[in-house]
């Protein structure tokens, strides 16, 4: 079988601040930790091919020394496209790793929805995170996740999003920036128990499929970044923070605006005229 897994820092074990992280070898530990466990399970039941697509910050946190030979990692995040999702149909399954709940979502520890600046996702007036949104993209692709991991309130969300879909707990959120966090032997142990039993029997979970065409709005915290938003894309704004894509799919709508916000964060650095 082919899988993909998607991996993020802020919901592997023992995280608990963006500090840890972003960067440290502490979270890249923990990382490697909750990744391999998963990569263990699926390889202990065949002959795999597994893709990992890193998902944290600039896509360059996967310790590549460490992985298996029969693993390939997508490395500083290329952007969708709307043929592309940074996934495709040639794909059995997708899995996430070290994920955790969307903005704005009480005691959820860690809580963000890809960036702090972004207030609030939704498609379809249907409001998504970062679960939500990756597998909405593989949806798009008739992919189904099977095995999500990450804090307690990022799993309740996983499992309301995706009936049927295999959770592992590695911590239990107590606000923002605290959890009940277990050892990282612990919890590789069940990342990689729940890997080996989601091949072995295919969790009743359906791939994430929204009509079409897609409405992606997305609302913006006031900053320079909304600003550059407002002075590329003036037409894309349903209101003075609000912006909307509709595209055919999940995947062109969220492609437009990443490359959107690509432009922005340039335009950012290096603003008109050198002001």
């Amino acid at each position: 079988m082919k899988f993909m897994i998607r991996c993020d820092v802020e919901g592997v074990t023992g995280v608990t601040t963006y500090h840890q992280a972003e960067s440290t070898a502490f979270g890249r530990d923990m990382l490697m930790n909750d990744l391999n466990a998963a990569i263990a399970g699926l390889l202990a039941t065949g002959d795999h091919e597994i893709v990992v697509y890193d998902e944290h910050t600039d896509g360059r946190n996967v310790l590549l020394d460490q992985l298996p030979d029969a693993v390939s990692v997508i490395c500083g995040k290329p952007l969708y496209r709307a043929e592309w999702g940074g996934i495709d149909a040639s794909f059995d399954a997708m899995l996430m790793v070290g994920f955790h709940a969307r903005a704005g979502v009480p005691g959820a520890l860690l809580p963000h929805s890809y960036s702090l600046r972004n207030l609030r996702l939704a498609v379809n007036d249907f409001e998504l995170g970062e679960i939500g949104m990756e597998a909405a993209v593989a949806g798009d692709f008739g992919i189904p996740v099977w095995l999500v991991t990450g804090d307690s309130a990022g799993m309740a969300e996983a499992e309301a999003i995706l009936p049927g879909v295999r959770t592992v707990t590695v911590k239990e959120a107590m606000g923002e920036s605290a959890a009940l966090c277990h050892s990282p032997r612990r919890t590789a142990r069940l990342i990689e128990q729940a890997a080996r039993e989601i091949v072995a029997s295919p969790p009743p979970v359906k791939p994430l499929s929204f009509s079409h065409p897609a409405k992606l709005d997305i609302r913006i915290d006031e900053s320079p970044f909304l600003q550059a938003l407002r002075d590329l894309c003036p037409d894309s704004f349903v209101g003075l923070q609000d912006l909307r894509f509709v595209a055919d799919t999940v995947t062109a709508a969220w492609s437009d605006f990443l490359h959107l916000q690509t432009e922005a964060e340039k335009a950012l650095i290096n603003p008109p005229n050198g002001f």
